[in-house]
């Protein structure tokens, strides 16, 4: 006999349908050779970045060629790093090992880019404007640091201390990125990449328009400086490699501060070391009669803004 539910109680709900067996087999998912990210830009910026500001600075290299001001081969040189800068801007290998060396391609081009800033300049004249950035820098301290700093603290151990802040710069550009690459840090590394170069750029295109000497070319070496290896080595690499018109800003300051800020984000420890060369490298800058007080003063504020927004600017282009 079949049981009949007492009123008022509800008949159970009936079973859920089988699930129907799969028309075919499941296909096997594709897997990537290399794990995807949170880094995987459309864009490599520091190369974007680069490529074009050599697009922009290409015009008056022409010009200057044109003028018979400096050389094809020049021009030559100039094209050659825009081709390559453009041909690393856009990754086209997806996680694969060339797209995380991409960033490194304006790193090295740094030099030659240095190199050849005079040449670019003269494609807009070649006046110098040191008599104005001296009137600023009197208004601003009542004299030039530059001529007075050595002459109230003339003690050798300074000297040769805050000169060799001034050359711990090109460790600055190139250290923390190479620790961070060393350490597998893709990103960090690459935003740090763009921030050098943003900083670089910010002031290349300040000396391209507005050249300044700065007191090393200016004037005669103040004889309170006190001698010492350091400050003979530094002697030796300006007058091996010093690039007339690229006092204003001081880009070894404005490139080591932006580099602290953007380290600072990814290792303290390495972006603390980071501001103790920045500061020496500042004050020495001054000391050493390299630069004026407000080419210093210039670049700390072009570093800080770059070094505040630079990771920014990389998630916009990248």
């Amino acid at each position: 006999m079949t049981a009949v539910p007492s009123r008022g109680v509800a008949a159970p709900p009936p079973p859920p349908p089988a699930a129907a067996p799969p028309s075919h087999p499941a296909r096997r998912a594709h897997v990537a050779p290399y794990p995807p990210t949170a880094w995987d830009p459309s864009w490599e910026p520091a190369n974007a970045l680069v490529a074009a500001y050599l697009a922009v600075t290409l015009v008056p290299l022409v010009v200057a060629v044109a003028l018979d001001r400096t050389s094809a081969t020049r021009l030559g040189a100039h094209a050659t790093m825009l081709l390559l800068t453009g041909w690393g801007a856009r990754p086209r290998h997806g996680h694969s090992r060339i797209a995380a060396w991409l960033p490194w391609i304006p790193l090295l081009l740094v030099p030659a880019l240095y190199n050849e800033l005079p040449h670019v300049a003269a494609g807009f004249g070649t006046a110098m404007h040191d008599a104005r950035v001296l009137g600023w820098e009197h208004g601003l301290f009542g004299a030039s640091p530059a001529r007075t700093f050595s002459a109230a603290a003339p003690w050798r151990w300074l000297s040769e201390t805050l000169h060799a802040g001034y050359l711990s710069y090109y460790a600055l550009i190139f250290g923390p990125p190479l620790l961070l690459f060393a350490r597998g840090r893709r990103r960090a590394f690459a935003v740090s990449a763009f921030t050098v170069m943003l900083a670089f750029v910010c002031c290349y295109a300040v000396f391209v328009c507005f050249p300044v000497q700065g007191p090393w070319f200016e004037w005669p070496v103040p004889t309170t400086i006190p001698d010492g290896p350091v400050r003979r080595a530094v002697e030796r690499l300006l007058r091996a490699g010093s690039s007339r018109g690229t006092a204003f800003p001081s880009s070894h300051v404005a490139v080591s501060l932006a580099q602290t800020l953007a380290v600072l984000r990814a290792s303290r420890p390495l972006g603390a070391a980071c501001a103790v060369c920045t500061l020496a490298l500042a004050l020495g800058a001054v000391y050493g009669s390299l630069h004026y007080g407000v080419d210093v003063v210039a670049g700390a504020g072009v570093g800080t803004a770059v070094g505040l927004l630079g990771a920014k600017l990389y998630d916009r282009i990248g």
